[in-house]
């Protein structure tokens, strides 16, 4: 997904037209890294996601029914007090970045006003959620940032909160003029066109490198020594485009979806992109269907793979006693012969004499052939001939149940392995909560 500057200038854009002048009703933080705001404003109700997750840092209009804990987390309190009741004055995007600044006013116990900015910061692990007074002197955040974790930028209540700021280009600048033609001269050829895109203009993210190089007949195979002229022209002229449409704020969010899950988010369509696009109306509720999908189907399949690596444990288990069982059968050849070698033994208890190690006897089973039969030297007769009645009945007894277990065996493996595949094909939590249940 890609949350990149551009969606959170849409974003941005959407939120301030919902929200500028609204009040500050109710303050909740249901997890670690999740604030949400409920706000009145021209009379409506709204709640505002801001999430400075690692993998889910956004912020969003939501629809979501979230549950509180009983004790509010301590960043919680401080954005209560300090900002509970208040009215919320304008919402910019710093330059082009993933950074949104709420300005927030309220009155004091004593009747002054106060002003506020809550700056919210998109970029991944390092997403955060800052509360600053009016100059910008930070009150707290959700995530307190000290020497031992950055050297570079600490983010403390006492401290100043700094933006951080990029050299990189961004086409929003009202004097902006360095377009693709003007920099031509600059970029070396063998460099790549899609990554000089991102890393070059502020804002930028791989996929709408990849849209406007798509958009613009460019091969995402060459380097920029082989882009033509006509091609970087229309680069060009596809580059203004989205920097009009950006300062028009013409924005049409859309999802792309393969068979299984959302794949990606915009605030424009991404024709290079081949997927299924699905319209939306609001970019929030693109961003809210995409991470809450994604999150179901992250979850599903979670719980599909630990109910997989049981039942293929339970499946080797099955095997390896299935194996033992046809060994058992096996052994039925040879069982009669321990019987047999008793029966011998018995009949001629009066030749043996403890301490033999061997005898042989005439086998009236066999015509009467001689038969060598091995004796343990130290047992006494009756105990030697004990010991091939008992080799008997042990084998006996263990084909005997081999027999009757393993077609109960066989039957259990064809179980699980139906079982595996139906959990496989699963596309319901309740489906899978039910196999659980069964399989305990």
């Amino acid at each position: 997904m890609s949350f990149d500057g551009l969606v959170t200038k849409s974003i941005t854009y959407e939120i301030k037209k919902l929200l500028l002048g609204g009040k500050i009703q109710k303050i909740s933080q249901p997890s670690k890294n999740d604030i949400i705001f409920n706000i009145y404003s021209v009379g409506k109700s709204y709640k505002l996601l801001l999430s400075a997750n690692n993998n889910e840092a956004r912020v969003h209009i939501t629809n979501k029914k979230y549950e509180n804990p009983i004790s509010p987390p301590n960043f919680c309190m401080v954005l209560r007090k300090h900002l509970n009741q208040s009215k919320i004055i304008d919402i910019d995007q710093y330059k082009l970045d993933r950074v949104i600044i709420f300005h927030i006013s309220s009155v004091d116990e004593m009747g002054f006003d106060i002003s506020n900015k809550l700056i919210v910061e998109i970029m991944g692990k390092y997403s955060n959620i800052i509360l600053t007074d009016e100059n910008y002197k930070i009150i707290d955040s959700i995530k307190r940032v000290n020497l031992k974790m950055s050297s570079v930028r600490q983010i403390l209540p006492g401290l100043s909160y700094n933006f951080i700021e990029s050299e990189k280009i961004n086409i929003l600048d009202s004097d902006f003029s360095d377009d693709i033609l003007k920099l031509d001269k600059n970029i070396p050829d063998n460099q790549n066109p899609q990554k000089f895109l991102y890393q070059t203009y502020l804002g930028f993210s791989p996929t709408i490198a990849k849209e406007l190089i798509y958009r613009s007949n460019i091969d995402p195979r060459i380097n920029w020594g082989l882009v033509s002229e006509d091609e970087k022209q229309l680069l060009n002229e596809n580059l203004y485009k989205l920097r009009n449409s950006l300062i028009e704020n013409l924005y049409s969010p859309v999802l792309y979806k393969d068979n299984r899950k959302y794949k990606e988010f915009y605030f424009t369509e991404l024709k290079s992109l081949g997927f299924e696009k699905i319209d939306y109306e609001t970019m929030s509720h693109a961003i809210e269907t995409f991470y809450e999908s994604n999150k179901s189907n992250d979850r599903l399949r979670q719980i599909k793979n630990n109910l997989i690596r049981k039942i293929n444990s339970q499946i080797k288990t099955v095997n390896k006693k299935i194996s033992i069982l046809n060994k058992n059968i096996a052994k039925e050849s040879n069982m009669d012969s321990y019987r047999m070698k008793g029966d011998l033994l018995a009949a001629n208890v009066n030749m043996l004499k403890k301490g033999d190690k061997e005898i042989i006897l005439n086998d009236f089973y066999n015509e009467n052939k001689e038969i060598k039969i091995i004796l343990d030297d130290r047992k006494n007769p009756w105990e030697n001939v004990d010991s091939y009645y008992k080799r008997y009945k042990k084998i006996k007894n263990s084909i005997d149940f081999a027999k009757v277990d393993l077609p109960k065996e066989e039957d259990l493996l064809n179980y699980l392995n139906q079982l595996g595949d139906f959990i496989e094909r699963s596309e319901s939590i309740t489906d899978l909560d039910e196999i659980k249940d069964e399989l305990i």
